[in-house]
């Protein structure tokens, strides 16, 4: 670490403790950039409405179609375990706060530390198309 970074540590530290960012303001940019992605392909919900309405205790199964690609997801706890068919690269799990990426290998992808709350799944087609999931509560 430079002594630019331990400046910068100090003041971001100083920064933090006497003039804090609003929770309002950290939540606004958090909601802008989950726009970022406006212009992706829709995958929507063709699988599982009834386990979201139920909100039972169990793994929550959800199965996502586009024209491009297919997503089926359990989510349990704080994980996202996921096949996906048509993509290739990495998946992003995204919820209003965080992005977890995993790769995707052999159609399978598993993100951990999955804040409960809405998430969405964020893939690449493999013709270039960002496809984006419904968001999804658990």
């Amino acid at each position: 670490m430079s002594e630019d970074d331990d400046f910068l540590a100090e003041l971001r530290a100083a920064a933090n403790r006497y003039d804090p960012v609003p929770a309002g303001v950290l939540r606004d940019a958090s909601a802008a950039l989950a726009l970022r992605a406006l212009d992706a392909e829709l995958a929507e919900l063709v699988e599982g409405e009834a386990a979201l309405v139920r909100g039972d205790d169990g793994p929550l199964l959800l199965a996502f179609e586009s024209e491009r690609v297919t997503l089926n997801l359990e989510i349990s706890g704080d994980t996202v375990r996921g096949l996906v068919t048509g993509a290739v690269g990495e998946v992003v799990v995204e919820t209003p706060r965080s992005r977890r990426s995993a790769p995707v290998t052999d159609g399978w992808f598993t993100v951990t530390e999955v804040p409960s709350g809405l998430v969405r799944v964020q893939v690449t087609a493999a013709d270039g198309t960002v496809v984006v999931t419904q968001w999804a509560r658990f």
